[in-house]
């Protein structure tokens, strides 16, 4: 149930709220008075598209805010959560809209900002909103497979998901074959690419790694007559003397016979005595250890040269396949699966054919036992219609349901659904769209929505003057049917019209007032006196009659009858 609405800042509307009651409620009032910007922001406040231009001149922005109870819609909750959002304790959700000139429109539910997308999934699911130019929605042969199917109910509705779930399936299969097919056409080149690809890194034989030690190898060969003789001067140095230089070794040994002699008369100084003995020893030991590393160098042109080739061999593969050895490898692996796949190819032709072949059945399976529910589901509602429309004036229309075939599987089934209708006896049953006129169509979807009343999850209906064109009984017939609407929905309609007016169980009416030089909007829920009088303005305008006043109050004594 819609509670309340708060528009502010909205073409002539300043400030203005609307508590709105539950079954039938009526707005009335002059022609421009705002009746119909009311319902552009209810829609807008739905998740329609704003326009910088509905901002009230000399406003920066204008603010909608929809205040709805939300207990027992179906599947709401889910798609509350899916949006990111806390559930509701008290069963009250509050839906905004914030429109600026400068185009942003920031979109909130209980305060917290969601996206478009999730705003309007939300607004569909609490509102139906029927105005003329939206009846032609009913033109659309997507729109009336939906209706089939919820008129058909619970068990249609279940064959119809297991239809979308197996298309999809068959769909998936398809893609797969097509894909697995256009790879075919080209399969003996890619082959021959990869397996020259393969034999190229196979015939490398690399190692993680062996790139940063031949690096390190190649630096050693490049550089052998400077580590020879760098190394020969330091064994020199250390151990045989240079230049007619006493070695370091020899230093460091009569330093150790000072020490002992000066220990004999200090014993103090014996933890240095062992510290030098430690030098020495660590000292002949690097000696040996330098004479080893001398005596193996072994510096052959021949290696250098064959290091340079391996290096310049993993430069080129990491050109064509990767930047490192591992990424190397890591295509080979990648190079080897393809590989294996295209050279059985044929094999997963074969087994995805199958597949869509499986699928396929099973489609058509599912998709007949829908097409089977809808054609006796269609003839409940041909007889259903046509017995809704007998009561809203239209008895000698024809309506029939046409199924005709499609070519191949849809998510929607294997028919395509359109409702036929002839307005005249003798005339053809045409589609809807070609014959029927706005009134017409008012009263075909004021049928449609009384025979779907118990299955229809969105609880709130409302019609923008879609009494327009409608007249004598005809028109009293619509109203008694919005009534009856309005005992398992609220609904909200703008008239114009005495009749329908009389049947709400609240009315308001729609003023427009002037303070100093600028243009308001002002609604109000009338008390019986109130709504006495402007259900005689709406019958003989502003000059109403004692005879005018009896024939209102008769219409308010037959509309609480109802």
């Amino acid at each position: 149930m819609l509670y309340s609405i708060f528009i502010k800042n909205f073409g002539i509307i300043d400030q203005l709220r609307i508590d709105f009651q539950d079954g039938f409620n009526v707005l009335t009032g002059e022609t421009g008075a705002g009746k119909s910007i009311i319902i552009d922001a209810l829609q807008i406040a739905l998740g329609g598209r704003p326009s910088a231009e509905q901002i009230r001149t000399g406003s920066g922005k204008a603010l909608i805010q929809v205040t709805f109870d939300i207990s027992g819609i179906k599947g709401l909750a889910s798609t509350l959560k899916e949006a990111g959002l806390d559930d509701t304790e008290d069963s009250m959700m509050v839906m905004s809209r914030e429109i600026t000139r400068a185009g942003k429109n920031i979109c909130r539910i209980n305060e917290q900002a969601v996206s478009l997308a999730y705003y309007r999934k939300i607004g569909g699911s609490l509102a139906d909103m029927h105005m003329q130019p939206e009846l032609n929605s009913l033109f659309s042969q997507e729109k009336q497979r939906q209706l089939l199917d919820r008129f058909a109910g619970d068990g249609a509705l279940a064959a119809l998901s297991e239809v979308n779930l197996l298309y999809k399936r068959w769909r998936e299969a398809r893609n797969c074959f097509e894909k697995l097919d256009a790879e075919a056409g080209d399969r003996a080149r890619r082959i021959d690419t990869l397996c020259y690809q393969i034999e190229d890194i196979r015939q490398a034989n690399l190692t993680p790694g062996e790139d940063a030690e031949l690096e390190d190898e190649k630096k050693y060969l490049a550089n052998a007559e400077r580590i020879s003789m760098l190394a020969a001067e330091a064994y020199a140095l250390l151990y045989e003397g240079k230049g007619g230089q006493v070695s370091a070794l020899d230093l460091l040994a009569r330093a150790a016979d000072n020490l002992r002699n000066l220990v004999a008369l200090d014993r103090r100084n014996e933890p240095l005595l062992a510290t030098l003995e430690n030098i020495l020893y660590q000292a002949e030991d690097a000696a040996r250890e330098l004479a080893g590393y001398r005596d193996g160098l072994d510096f052959s042109p021949s290696r250098l040269e064959a290091v340079e080739e391996r290096l310049e061999q993993i430069k080129k593969l990491k050109r064509k396949y990767g930047g490192s050895i591992p990424e190397i490898i890591s295509y080979l692996e990648a190079a080897q699966s393809e590989l294996a796949v295209l050279e059985n190819l044929d094999q997963s032709l074969e087994k995805t054919s199958q597949d869509i072949e499986s699928a396929l059945a099973e489609y058509n399976q599912a998709a007949g036992i829908l097409s089977a529910t809808r054609r006796k589901a269609a003839r409940a509602l041909e007889d259903a219609v046509k017995q809704e429309l007998l009561f809203l004036e239209m008895g000698r229309v024809d309506f029939k349901v046409s199924f005709s075939e499609l070519e191949g599987p849809t998510p929607g089934g294997l028919e395509r659904i359109e409702f036929m209708i002839s307005t005249n006896p003798g005339e053809p049953l045409k589609p809807l769209a070609k014959i029927a006129s706005g009134g017409e169509l008012t009263r075909i979807m004021l049928a449609l929505k009384a025979l779907l009343a118990d299955t229809d999850d969105v609880p709130v209906l409302v019609f923008d003057e879609a009494d327009t064109g409608i007249g004598g009984r005809a028109l009293q017939a619509v109203a008694e049917k919005m009534l009856q609407l309005g005992r398992s929905h609220q609904v909200i309609c703008v008239t114009h019209s005495a009749q329908v007016a009389s049947l709400g169980r609240a009315h308001y009416k729609i003023a427009k007032e002037y303070e100093g030089d600028r243009t308001v909007t002002r609604a109000k829920l009338l008390n019986p006196g109130e709504r006495l009088q402007e259900l005689a303005r709406m019958l003989d305008g502003s000059e109403v009659t004692d005879i005018t006043l009896r024939h209102v109050r008769q219409m308010m004594r037959l509309s609480s009858e109802k």
